[in-house]
């Protein structure tokens, strides 16, 4: 009886996005400095880092799909997804920040934001992907990312928006940001978060009871 065929997402062309300076470069805290944390404009050459950000963001997911596909399946649909992912920010938000975070020089996360400062509408920065690498999470260094872009978000009298999965522990630090629920996206069912003149600093982590 013949085997069925691998399943397979179908390829897309992928325009590399330009090397360019970022319009709105995160002024860096004294903590962000003393640790050795910095954010730099995306290039060219770092497509090799962020298909491996991309990948290991969704390693859980594919470590629940080890008895439904192999290997070789879940490495095309990760590489499929991360061009449908990277073309989609390219169409929609090509007049974006693409920040890499980096940690001593070496990268180990991204954050992409669309700044809308002009226009006549109120100003809003849009954070449309923000993440780390696994093995840098619950070490402050978002919180610090987090804690500079609300301060420049500030200066300009911007409100940030994001989306987030219910589920995502990251939606626990926004609250202690201040960041308040706004609704849910229909298709995805991720959750709209706002700031507006919240703090500028997080809350205090709450312990849990043992």
């Amino acid at each position: 009886m013949p085997q069925p065929a691998p399943f397979r997402l179908p390829a897309v062309a992928m325009p590399q996005r330009p090397a360019r300076p970022l319009r709105f470069p995160l002024p860096p805290l004294e903590a962000m400095t003393a640790r050795g944390v910095a954010l730099r404009g995306e290039t060219p050459d770092d497509l090799g880092f962020l298909r491996q950000l991309y990948a290991a963001g969704r390693a859980v997911e594919m470590r629940l799909l080890n008895d439904t596909w192999d290997r070789e399946t879940k490495r095309d649909f990760l590489e499929k997804q991360f061009s449908y992912q990277y073309l989609h920010h390219a169409t929609y938000y090509g007049d974006g920040d693409f920040a890499l975070i980096t940690l001593g020089g070496r990268p180990i996360g991204k954050l992409y934001l669309q700044w809308r400062l002009a226009g006549g509408l109120p100003p809003e920065v849009r954070v449309f992907d923000f993440l780390l690498l696994p093995a840098l999470r619950d070490q402050g260094i978002g919180s610090l990312v987090l804690a500079a872009l609300l301060r420049l978000a500030a200066l300009h009298n911007a409100a940030v928006s994001l989306h987030v999965e219910p589920i995502n522990p990251a939606r626990r630090l926004y609250a202690r940001f201040g960041f308040q629920p706004m609704g849910v996206e229909g298709a995805s069912g991720a959750l709209l978060m706002g700031w507006r003149d919240g703090p500028l600093d997080p809350k205090p982590r709450l312990e849990r009871s043992t």
